[in-house]
């Protein structure tokens, strides 16, 4: 069975699209847009930027995505 966290490392490689271990507002973007439409809004893509970058550097790394989403907290209740 997986993880929560291994499913939050496999989501994070899928988006980090240079593998440089760190996404950006553009792949996330980039990710969302691959969703064709269905993915989230350019304001719920800055939420979640802002509350996954812990540290302020603007950009957001494993154990920051991990932290966020490997805990179910970034579903919508």
């Amino acid at each position: 069975m997986t993880s929560a966290r291994d499913a939050a490392e496999a989501e994070f490689k899928r988006f980090d699209a240079d593998g440089d271990g760190l996404l950006t507002a553009a792949e996330i973007r980039q990710a969302n847009e691959a969703l064709g439409g269905l993915g989230a809004s350019e304001s719920e893509i800055e939420a979640f930027i802002t509350s996954a970058d812990s540290d302020g550097d603007g950009t957001i790394g494993l154990e920051e995505f991990v932290a966020l989403v490997g805990h179910g907290r970034h579903e919508k209740a």
